[in-house]
């Protein structure tokens, strides 16, 4: 396990608009303000098979819950839009480096996000617009099938 399991972190957030980041209070401590903790923690333990059993008992589902959690916290400070999430991992670009900006932006709108375990990711994101397409040919998540499938197309 890496560093982000030993401690609670603050989530990340950007305003594009604003070009800024902001730590915003982790949704654990969130949910412990707003009396959800055990809502939270059950929700959170059970993200595997268990889930729909939880979410039918609670009344409420992991993506409800987390999409009031990104309601209360996300507004940009500065701008009072809405901020996007961008996971412990990002790392912002600097706010005069437009061009960086505008790669984040579309990379956070095919959703991709800086989420890892604190543990080196193994990748660097792209730094220009027209690398982005290649970057998700390379990183894009398949399918065991989908995988065999292009298996047998390459032979």
């Amino acid at each position: 396990m890496c560093r982000y399991s030993y401690q609670t972190y603050k989530s990340h957030f950007a305003c594009f608009d604003c070009r800024k980041t902001f730590k915003k209070k982790a949704m654990v401590d969130w949910a412990e303000q707003k009396g959800l903790s055990r809502t939270y923690h059950q929700l959170f333990v059970n993200r595997g098979q268990q889930l729909e059993k939880v979410e039918a008992r609670l009344g409420i589902t992991w993506s409800e819950f987390r999409q009031q959690y990104y309601d209360d916290v996300s507004t940009c400070p500065q701008c009072g839009k809405a901020m996007a999430a961008m996971g412990l991992d990002f790392r912002a670009p600097k706010k005069q480096d437009v061009i960086a900006w505008e790669v984040v932006r579309d990379l956070n709108d095919r959703g991709f996000s800086f989420a890892g375990s604190g543990c080196s990711v193994g990748y660097t994101p792209p730094r220009r617009l027209r690398q982005v397409d290649a970057f998700f040919a390379r990183h894009q998540r398949l399918s065991k099938g989908r995988k065999l499938l292009d298996k047998f197309a390459a032979k």
